[in-house]
């Protein structure tokens, strides 16, 4: 994920605390936008790691 970053894991998993609980205090549509940008932050970073050049200079 990400490159092995533990900054980014970090930040993912506090969001993700905070989702919950935004779950859990039954505030689910502002949940379901956090889970959506969640997902889209993950998959952006998981893409850009992916196309970047593998050698360094």
């Amino acid at each position: 994920m990400a490159g092995g970053s533990k900054v980014f894991a970090l930040f993912m998993l506090i969001f993700y605390a905070i989702l919950l609980y935004f779950v859990f205090a039954d505030k689910n549509m502002i949940a379901m936008y956090m889970m959506g940008i969640g997902m889209f932050i993950e998959a952006l970073v998981n893409c850009i790691c992916a196309f970047q050049s593998k050698t360094k200079k």
